[in-house]
């Protein structure tokens, strides 16, 4: 009714509830006074008409015309202070809902439904049982075994299409509906056609096909393939297309795995910020039956008989206190192995080790057997590419006096089997080189092929008057032109403000302006200061103290703090920072200090160590922390070399083990036969399956600004397998990296339900299982916010103020004719 007489008074009443207030206003500039005068005096000359009409008229039927004539007339002067009516309308507009459903590969998993709940709620998906009664209501057990093992993705399909529930049909009533696909990215599945703008069309991605969300054959193409489930990404990109436009709010239908990308959580407090609720869906169960082997975290390079240890990351759930094996592989022949007892639905570290006996390249596989009525088992192992060689790392340990960092650093590198260490320092008596076994030299090694058969160079506090300008040529040439590692560690007296102007300041990766004060005086070191790793310093594997990212910056973060760092003003343009002096008082105007920093420096590497108290991170747990940063330090930087890094191809990656789908990136360092970098604007390389069709793909690499030499390139993994990459120039030198099938979305295989709630409930929104679904398109119209719109009718101009005049004439007209006046 309210509608009705809206739309008689000229006002839109598009989704309009109710008229919240009315008042009656005049928008003339003519005074009301006049206008009553005016219509009072019309009144009396009506009713003197009537009352002296010639014609008999009863007293009722006199009256009667005079009123309609009076109002008649009365309208008419109304005219002339144009009135308006104010009204305040409440009503809800029209929203789109986003539907957001999961099409991980974890959707495919086949729960094994045992507790009655689960079989009930996969019951009342496919419609079987009433959405209305809940989990209450009985289920036959013939059906129950029938729906004991639906896929993920099967029970999302039937409680969209239940003809029961008619879930999308009742949504689609009161919303526009926008539904999309999520996986690595967000596919468009169907778009609601009122939602377009006229003239507009949705834009498909390429190799996708969307509908109207009213043809719900959409639903049937809602497939389970993607590798990864990037749930804030999809949540984050649905707000930011939809941003401006008015949102009921965003339904997820997931199993709640989030395996890359974006933190739902912080996704969630921008959507409470911009006021749009999510509604979460949640698909699975959440005591599944797995044990899954979640990460293995060993080395990609190792020696030949050197003991590697390795850890071992095993999930399970659904097999408290049973006892299994957990099983290394090397090629298929096991090496180690030890029992694991399984805990209350966690997650533990298992600690493996075993000896390589010879050189070569494997796959190595951590491994537990499949248990009985277990959800998956294709995540039950997980392998990765590794090389083992024969051969021992020589490193070359120069200071000038032993200091704390001096002992401890040559202790541990002595008890290091992969090491053969040699010792000199500057201010020692030469009769330290005079017993049977002992690792010190008489003399700095100043003929090139005894410094040249030094694979690292560890260079500490030495006064560059020892260190002469042709021992610092030869330590330029060795790891320039021969592919050796130079380690420079920090001191208080020299190193590295004493080297200014030399072949030494060359090399560093650091740059220092002006010399330091602290070479004319004896620094003070009695300040605490917590080294701070970088980005790159986070995802560096010189610095892995765990498998984990949040674990291996908390360690770092707990490690004791140095005393003293050498002042420094930046790092070289090309250079990689991997811990900086987070004080802000030691920054310069490029930023926070770097402590540690890496860069090439022609065929090697040519690290910066900024301070001498490394030696205090043994503080209370010994060599466990000191000897993994040092030890993966030393390993990696000399391993170039002992790989053939020395030659005038020398190629490597970001890793060595990947899953389909990941980018990898390959760089390249070229020299001509002279050992000078290679000018090339581009150079062609290749890469393809070790066995298989023999074909080759071709990868444009480019230079990389500031590092003469080296080119980059980057190109997306393919099908599982070993592949090996080259450049064209020179065929015969290759890099080996391994591809493997993604189980990102089958390490943790139970139903996420903490997290569904807690984007629910940091929303506004609310969370939904199956026997709570009928309840849905209720839930989300009683949380959309109503609107409140003030406008102003002018029932002057209105067609109903038209038809009151018509109506006023007609009537009495009729009525004169039946009286008979003119």
């Amino acid at each position: 009714m309210t509608a009705l007489l809206l739309k008689l008074l000229g006002a839109r009443a598009d989704d309009v509830a109710r008229v919240a207030d009315v008042a009656l206003a005049f928008r003339s500039v003519v005074r009301p006074g006049w206008v009553i005068l005016c219509l009072s005096a019309a009144a009396v000359a009506v009713w003197a008409v009537y009352r002296l009409s010639p014609v008999q008229l009863s007293r009722g039927r006199r009256w009667t015309l005079t009123v309609l004539r009076a109002l008649f007339l009365a309208l008419i002067l109304m005219l002339l202070l144009q009135p308006v009516l104010a009204l305040t309308i409440e009503g809800s507009v029209r929203r789109t809902l986003v539907l957001l459903l999961d099409g991980s590969a974890s959707m495919q998993i086949k729960d094994v439904r045992m507790d009655p709940a689960d079989q009930k709620r996969a019951a009342i998906a496919r419609g079987v049982l009433d959405p209305t009664r809940g989990l209450t209501q009985p289920l036959d057990s013939g059906r129950a075994r029938e729906l004991a093992q639906l896929s993920r993705l099967d029970v999302l399909k039937s409680a969209l299409r239940n003809h029961r529930l008619q879930l999308l049909a009742r949504l689609a009533q009161h919303f526009d509906l926008e539904a999309y696909a999520f996986g690595q990215g967000l596919t468009p599945l169907a778009v609601d056609q009122a939602a377009s703008s006229p003239g507009q069309h949705p834009t498909n991605a390429p190799g996708t096909e969307t509908t109207a969300v009213g043809d719900w054959a959409w639903v049937d193409r809602l497939k389970a393939d993607a590798p990864r489930t990037a749930l804030g990404d999809a949540l984050r990109e649905v707000l930011n297309r939809k941003r401006g436009q008015p949102l009921a709010g965003v339904l997820v239908a997931t199993d709640g795995a989030n395996n890359s990308g974006s933190a739902p959580h912080d996704v969630a407090a921008v959507f409470r910020q911009e006021g749009v609720p999510i509604y979460a869906y949640g698909v699975g169960i959440t005591s599944p039956r797995d044990v899954a082997v979640v990460n293995l975290f060993a080395p990609e390079t190792t020696f030949v008989q050197e003991e590697m240890p390795l850890t071992v990351r095993v999930r399970s759930q659904g097999f408290v206190g049973q006892t299994i094996p957990l099983v290394l592989r090397l090629d298929g022949q096991q090496v180690a192995a030890q029992q694991v007892q399984l805990t209350a639905d966690a997650e533990q570290v298992v600690p493996l080790r075993f000896t390589p006996t010879r050189p070569g390249e494997f796959t190595l596989q951590a491994a537990l057997p499949a248990q009985p009525q277990e959800t998956l088992t294709n995540n039950n192992a997980v392998s990765q590419r590794l090389r083992v060689i024969d051969a021992k790392i020589k490193v070359l340990l120069v200071d000038g006096a032993p200091r704390w960092e001096f002992r401890y650093l040559q202790a541990m590198l002595l008890r290091d089997r992969r090491v053969q260490l040699k010792c000199w320092l500057a201010e020692g008596s030469p009769s330290l080189a005079s017993g049977e076994q002992s690792p010190y030299l008489e003399r700095f090694p100043d003929q090139k092929d005894d410094l040249f058969n030094f694979d690292l160079v560890i260079l500490g506090d030495v006064d560059p008057k020892v260190m002469t300008a042709n021992r610092l040529d030869n330590l330029n040439e060795l790891v320039s032109r021969f592919g050796g590692a130079l380690v420079v560690v920090a001191g208080k007296r020299f190193t590295p403000h004493a080297y200014r102007r030399t072949a030494l300041d060359r090399m560093l990766p650091v740059e220092f302006d002006v010399p330091s004060p602290e070479a004319d005086r004896e620094p003070v070191a009695d300040r605490p200061i917590r080294l701070a790793l970088t980005p790159a310093g986070r995802a560096s594997p010189f610095l892995r103290l765990s498998d984990k990212d949040e674990e291996n910056v908390g360690l770092w973060s707990q490690l004791p703090p140095v005393y003293w760092v050498a002042r420094v003003l930046r790092a070289k343009p090309a250079a990689e920072v991997l811990l900086v002096d987070p004080e802000p008082a030691h920054s310069s105007r490029f930023g926070l200090m770097p402590v540690l920093a890496l860069h090439q420096y022609g065929l090697g590497t040519v690290v910066y160590v900024g301070t001498d108290n490394t030696w205090r991170w043994r503080k209370n747990v010994g060599e466990l922390y000191y000897r993994a940063v040092w030890g993966q330090l030393v390993q990696r930087a000399a391993l170039p070399r002992l790989l053939g890094g020395a030659r005038r191809t020398q190629l490597s990656s970001d890793r060595q083990n990947y899953v389909t789908g990941e980018r990898i990136r390959v760089y390249a360092r070229l020299y001509t036969a002279g050992f000078d970098p290679v000018q090339a604007p581009a150079v062609k390389a290749y890469y393809s399956l070790h066995e298989g069709s023999g074909l080759r793909t071709e990868v444009q690499l480019r230079p990389v600004p500031e590092q003469p030499g080296l080119y980059q390139g980057e190109f997306v993994a393919g099908e599982p397998g070993p592949y090996r990459f080259w450049v064209e120039q020179d065929p015969s030198t290759t890099l080996e990296f391994s591809v493997s099938e993604p189980k990102f979305e089958f390490g943790q295989t139970a139903l996420n339900e903490p997290l569904l709630r807690d984007l629910a409930t940091l929303t506004g929104g609310a969370y939904f299982r199956e026997e709570d679904l009928y309840r849905l398109p209720d839930t989300i119209q009683a949380q959309t916010e109503r609107v409140r719109l003030a406008i102003e009718v002018p029932v002057w101009s209105s067609p109903l103020y038209f038809l009151l005049l018509v109506g006023l004439a007609t009537a009495e007209w009729l009525l004169r004719r039946r009286s008979d006046l003119k």
